[in-house]
């Protein structure tokens, strides 16, 4: 599926590159200046996905230098204290799996299964966030009426997950 979205020019990769620094623009809802090693000509970008090599501590990460000073966030032993979507912050849809979701997701976090687990609030989030800024539609609106949108709900973590049971199961 991956190569799929990359041969029609919906995504490109850029395997050992180094991110050396970003900066997001709120207005635009993109990152804007991002320069990398090796240098390469890159235009505005909705989203980045980082797979591996990076340090546990989000403190001593250069390329995140921009982004703490300009929304400032809170950490715990070198981990971000993240919403519960997973993102940096409301406003940055800046999204992290893995061990630096490691205070949402917990101790499993770094592992496969609690990776699975991000990837799936992160896609569901990732949606939300399109919707947010005009790149996407839901055909109900957002709202989450039916019992398979709620155990949906439910399944991959989002909101209050016992709110998400709620009128499950009742005759209507």
């Amino acid at each position: 599926m991956l190569n799929d979205h990359v041969s029609t020019g919906k995504i490109s990769l850029h395997t050992d590159t180094t991110l050396q620094s970003v900066k997001y623009d709120t207005d635009s809802q993109s990152w804007r200046t991002v320069t990398t090693a090796p240098a390469i000509d890159l235009p505005p970008i909705d989203f980045m996905v980082f797979a591996t090599g990076v340090q546990s501590n989000i403190a001593t990460l250069p390329f995140l230098d921009d982004i703490r000073e300009k929304y400032p966030i809170e950490y715990a032993g070198g981990l971000p204290c993240l919403n519960d979507d997973l993102m940096w912050n409301d406003d940055v849809p800046l999204f992290f799996n893995g061990r630096f979701a490691g205070l949402r997701l917990g101790p499993g976090a770094p592992n496969l299964v609690g990776c699975r687990i991000g990837a799936e609030r992160i896609a569901w989030n990732v949606r939300d966030v399109l919707e947010k800024v005009g790149r996407g539609s839901v055909s109900n609106g957002g709202d989450v009426e039916s019992g398979d949108e709620k155990l949906a709900e439910y399944a991959a973590g989002r909101h209050n997950r016992y709110d998400s049971l709620v009128g499950l199961g009742d005759p209507s």
